[in-house]
């Protein structure tokens, strides 16, 4: 799996290296109605995948993020009576782990995530499967399928370098993809939410991986085009600090000392 896809300003949606959404489940309008705690399973799975995406973009909460959490305890408020000891064990842990987030939230803090158990190689196939899917659909131009599959290759794995590098690509490329038209406007606040998930996902890579060349380039980039240039000489910095060892990185390097030089 390659994570050399870069965002640059002149990068267009063509070239985006991203994934795709998860496959969708068919249902069958004769099939018998599920039990109440099956229902609870169900809800209570919906409503750790909305934290999962909380918690790798803490403090940019946007209207998706409220309505996937409004939907999960829509459902167990609807349709939920009872549950077994294990389903109530589990609601009780996503609710207090939900009471932590929005703690972090509003102090605007990140705490680091909890160790990873190790991928099982159900888990592994599927993260490799939705990466590839996301790489195929940004070569597509379809973002928005782009979009899906990596978000879901990270929360099957949340350390997984790739799918959160190319999901960060991706949102950065959502953001910019208007960038000539969006002069027109003046409410940047979609654009900039996009623009802050790519910098999680890409800080996020550098937690696990702090040479990741890549997202620091990347990072360099965005905050270049934001016109802060003190941070984004900083990232440049860090790019010329590591001894390359392929001819990708290289290339990065050199870029690095040419914007160097322009920003000075």
């Amino acid at each position: 799996m390659s994570d050399e896809t870069t965002e640059t300003p002149e990068t267009d949606a063509a070239e985006a290296e991203a994934t795709v959404g998860a496959p969708v489940e068919e249902g069958s309008a004769d099939a018998a109605p599920e039990a109440p705690e099956a229902d609870a399973a169900a809800a209570g799975e919906k409503g750790k995948d909305v934290l999962d995406s909380l918690d790798l973009s803490r403090g940019v909460v946007d209207e998706q993020d409220l309505n996937g959490l409004l939907d999960a305890v829509d459902a167990l408020d609807f349709a939920t009576r009872r549950a077994s000891e294990e389903h109530l064990t589990q609601l009780r842990s996503l609710h207090a782990r939900l009471g932590n987030v929005i703690e972090q939230i509003s102090r605007g803090e990140r705490a680091s995530l909890p160790d990873q158990e190790p991928l099982t190689a159900e888990q592994e196939a599927r993260y490799e499967t939705l990466v590839d899917q996301g790489l195929d659909a940004g070569r597509a131009r379809n973002l928005d399928a782009a979009l899906k599959a990596l978000q879901e290759a990270v929360r099957v794995n949340p350390e997984g370098i790739d799918g959160l590098f190319n999901l960060g690509v991706v949102y950065g490329l959502v953001a910019h993809k208007n960038i000539t038209t969006a002069e027109f406007y003046d409410d940047y606040t979609r654009d900039e939410i996009y623009v802050e998930k790519a910098r999680i996902c890409y800080d996020h890579v550098l937690d696990i991986e702090p040479n990741h060349l890549p997202s620091l380039n990347n990072l360099a980039t965005l905050y270049s085009m934001r016109d802060d240039s003190e941070a984004a000489k900083g990232y440049l910095n860090r790019i010329l600090e590591v001894e390359p060892s392929t001819d990708v990185e290289r290339h990065i390097l050199a870029e690095a000392r040419e914007q160097l030089k322009e920003l000075s």
